[in-house]
């Protein structure tokens, strides 16, 4: 493994054989780049899920410090003095140094001309994209999953990443779109809402886990969920904007999604329930635990947005 620094602005303004002379990165490496840099390999993201990690930092300052820590694989923030500076790291410490722990990184592929394509991480980088203090230009270090910067052209890198399955193409309806609709920036105002992406999300650890076969959990892992759910929940019978109405369009999810087999296929997934984590019983202690510590918060936030719209259209 390793840990390169390098401008991609100054990759980009070359060739493609000239950025790899200059800076040969393969799979495996750690590399610091600008979020606004990163390329997204999907078109949606569940909005409820940033707003709940935004409204989340809001209240617990010091967490954001934690979460960049942790995505850079240095392990938890350990001194957050009251001047510490998101944008420099120098004024605030990790319990180790960076790419430590790799499998906590975001990971991102390298594609021709030295682009490169995020395929874990959009909503945690997203969520920095929007925090105040951080923003696009914030600097993180990323791992390298997998080398593509060869291919001859753009319809051979991304037939090699929809056979590698690195790339969601799908609209925010569940409506397959192309290579070329992909956003070229994170960030709310660049990425759709998917709703059942958020669901999905505030049903972990009550509906499924980390799948428990060998391996990294698939890309994408809850995009699969919510692709299969959008054909058998009716998200138009929940008021998703109140507490009870959430409370009950996850109790349904929860129920639909452990009501498969372990052994069954999810959707046109092609993956079972156990490669996707499911647990074959909802745990209804931690889903209630969600509706009274989390669904508060994000539910605040979006109150809290609507009132700013209002405010400053």
């Amino acid at each position: 493994m390793r840990i390169t620094s390098w401008s991609l602005a100054l990759l980009l303004s070359l060739s493609a054989t000239q950025a790899l002379a200059l800076a040969k990165t393969e799979a495996g490496d750690i590399v610091e780049v600008r979020l606004d840099q990163l390329h997204p390999t999907q078109a949606v993201v569940g909005y409820d899920q940033i707003y709940y990690n935004l409204g989340y930092l809001a209240k617990h300052r010091g967490k954001l410090f934690d979460e960049y820590c942790e995505s850079n694989g240095q392990g938890d923030a350990k001194r957050v003095p009251p001047s510490a500076d998101i944008q420099h790291p120098g004024s605030f410490k990790c319990e180790s140094k960076v790419g430590t722990h790799p499998k906590d990184m975001k990971t991102v592929v390298l594609g021709p001309g030295g682009q490169m394509y995020l395929t874990d991480g959009h909503h945690t980088l997203t969520t920095f994209w929007e925090q105040p203090g951080a923003g696009p230009q914030l600097k993180m270090w990323v791992r390298v999953s997998a080398d593509y910067s060869d291919s001859p052209d753009q319809a051979t890198f991304w037939q090699r990443m929809q056979k590698a399955h690195k790339v969601w193409l799908k609209d925010g309806n569940g409506q397959a779109i192309k290579p070329e609709q992909l956003p070229e920036q994170l960030g709310l105002k660049n990425l759709q809402n998917d709703p059942l992406r958020s669901l999905v999300f505030f049903v972990r650890g009550a509906a499924y886990g980390r799948p428990a076969t060998k391996g990294a959990p698939p890309e994408f892992l809850e995009f699969y969920w919510g692709d299969w759910l959008r054909s058998q929940i009716d998200l138009g019978r929940y008021n998703l904007d109140q507490r009870t109405g959430y409370h009950r369009a996850l109790r349904a999810v929860g129920k639909r999604m452990t009501s498969l087999s372990a052994h069954a296929k999810v959707g046109k997934s092609g993956l079972t329930v156990l490669q996707l984590g499911g647990q074959g019983l909802l745990d209804t202690q931690v889903l209630d635990e969600t509706v009274a510590n989390k669904l508060p918060i994000m539910l605040a936030y979006k109150a809290h947005l609507r009132a700013e719209a209002v405010t400053n259209p």
